[in-house]
């Protein structure tokens, strides 16, 4: 008798974890992970005076422009030294959904209070186009603003609309 009751209620969990996980198959993209993450590389190369690194983040568009490798070397030259501590990066985001997909995700992640170990403080702020539909060229960063305790300021790139 009890074989009898197990059964339907095994039967009833399998369909329901069937139906849960296995209907959807667009990806899924988190604007706060994806913030995250490309926080975390940014940073990393910023810090390590990693000049390919950075460029390699920019979209088609921002690495060909003219100016981008002195901008990039003058973004080096502007932060100092190796981080120690920082807040936790804001996302912002935009998105567009078409029929259930994402046509245009951009995110402008904001990383304040970034201290360095030469005694610097920075804000970072900078702009990607994660998913362009119409404009692939411009899926990447496209500007990075640095900005230290003076209000210095420091562009890489330039801001692209959709």
């Amino acid at each position: 008798m009890k074989k009898h009751t197990k059964l339907p209620l095994i039967l009833t969990i399998v369909l329901m974890i069937s139906l849960a996980t296995g209907c959807w198959d667009r990806p899924f993209i988190s604007p706060d992970k994806e913030g995250y993450d490309r926080s975390k590389e940014l940073l990393v190369y910023l810090e390590n005076d990693d000049a390919e690194g950075l460029k390699s983040m920019f979209c088609e568009i921002t690495r060909e422009s003219p100016t981008i490798d002195e901008e990039i070397e003058a973004a080096l030259a502007f932060f100092e030294g190796k981080i120690i501590s920082r807040d936790k990066e804001s996302t912002p985001c935009e998105e567009s959904v078409r029929n259930g997909e994402i046509v245009y995700l951009e995110i402008a992640p904001d990383i304040d209070n970034i201290k360095t170990d030469k005694e610097q403080i920075y804000r970072v702020k900078f702009y990607v186009q994660v998913v362009n539909a119409k404009s692939p060229e411009k899926e990447g960063v496209s500007e990075i603003v640095i900005t230290n305790a003076e209000g210095e300021e420091c562009i890489v790139g330039e801001y692209l609309e959709r």
